[in-house]
């Protein structure tokens, strides 16, 4: 037996033990409005005390996984210190929210993943990839960084990629993205659901205890949150943020000064 419940931005679905939330604005490329934070959150709590479901896919509807934050929120946040602080720190409460949820969750990555999308790729326990899927963290470009993804892409890909991909704020492809490890496997996008749901149905019937204390045991020594978010708001205050928020939405290359 199945359940679906449809919410303002996401979609739930419960089918034989697997909990699937697709991503649900599709026409902004699931671009994440607080909205989405508040209903992901909540049903990361309904999924976690639901004792039917064993496993968790995070996807997304339409062409892209997740284009990251909502520029017009982020926006806000340069013109008002209070609107900034909360979205920064809900910023990396979703990131942790997904790395500490109990149960297995696998990202069926079914194109653009970038700023939130490819920093909560990060926080997934295992991603399956579309060959049309690629990542970035592109914060860099409006004066500001990904605060979860200067967390743990060093420790994923190493200091020196790392470094590249958020300073340059490049896209890396799917097939690059399972060289540099945070992905396990690429397939046609036709495939993308059935291969997460095998993976999915395999970890299911696995033992519950053992595949939570793995978890618990692989991601130990994760840290760093209290400075990413405290750096955050300080660039969030900054000109060069103002200007790389409104050259965005204006649709022009910002003109950055280091102040």
């Amino acid at each position: 037996m199945g359940s679906e419940k449809s919410l303002e931005t996401i979609l739930l679905e419960k089918k034989d033990g697997i909990g699937i939330i697709t991503l649900n604005r599709p026409d902004k490329l699931n671009a994440v409005n607080m909205t989405m934070r508040r209903e992901i959150l909540s049903t990361l709590s309904e999924l976690e005390a639901d004792e039917e479901t064993m496993v968790l896919i995070v996807t997304g509807a339409g062409r892209g996984f997740c284009s990251g934050a909502d520029i017009n929120e982020l926006a806000a946040g340069t013109r008002d210190s209070k609107v900034a602080k909360q979205t920064n720190h809900s910023l990396l409460v979703m990131a942790k929210a997904f790395y500490e949820f109990e149960k297995p969750v696998i990202g069926a990555i079914n194109g653009v993943a970038a700023g939130d999308g490819a920093q909560w790729a990060l926080a997934f326990d295992l991603n399956v990839a579309s060959d049309k899927a690629k990542f970035a963290w592109p914060a860099t470009n409006l004066g500001i960084l990904c605060p979860y993804g200067i967390i743990r892409l060093p420790s994923e890909v190493g200091r020196f990629k790392a470094k590249e991909v958020l300073m340059t704020a490049k896209f890396i492809s799917a097939e690059e993205a399972v060289q540099w490890g945070f992905v396990t496997k690429v397939v046609p996008p036709e495939q993308l659901m059935d291969t997460a749901f095998e993976l999915a149905e395999t970890i299911k019937h696995m033992p519950p205890l053992s595949i939570r204390a793995i978890k618990k045991a692989v991601n130990r020594g994760m840290d760093g949150y209290e400075f990413a978010e405290y750096i955050l708001d300080t660039l969030q205050s900054t000109e060069d943020a103002k200007e790389g928020t409104t050259a965005f939405l204006e649709k022009r290359k910002p003109n950055f000064k280091g102040f």
